[in-house]
């Protein structure tokens, strides 16, 4: 098992398999689309939080509502 927290890039290299950067998950982060914890200027991203949030968002069709660089419309 990895690391149990993540900085942005690590989440935009893992979770969106580098087809958002890190600044599209910072920005969807302070949108409160994606759960994280801020400290200072930081956001953290717990691993288990991420994986609950990506099963629940990625296993249904209508992630359309998130647009990713270099994906298609469905």
């Amino acid at each position: 098992m990895g690391q149990e927290f993540l900085n942005a890039k690590q989440v935009a290299a893992e979770f969106f398999n580098g087809e958002c950067n890190y600044m599209k998950v910072l920005r969807l982060t302070r949108q409160g689309v994606i759960p994280a914890k801020k400290f200072g200027k930081s956001y953290l991203f717990k691993r288990s939080e991420l994986e609950k949030w990506a099963a629940d968002n990625f296993s249904r069709p209508a992630v359309s509502d998130i647009k990713l660089k270099g994906s298609d419309s469905r």
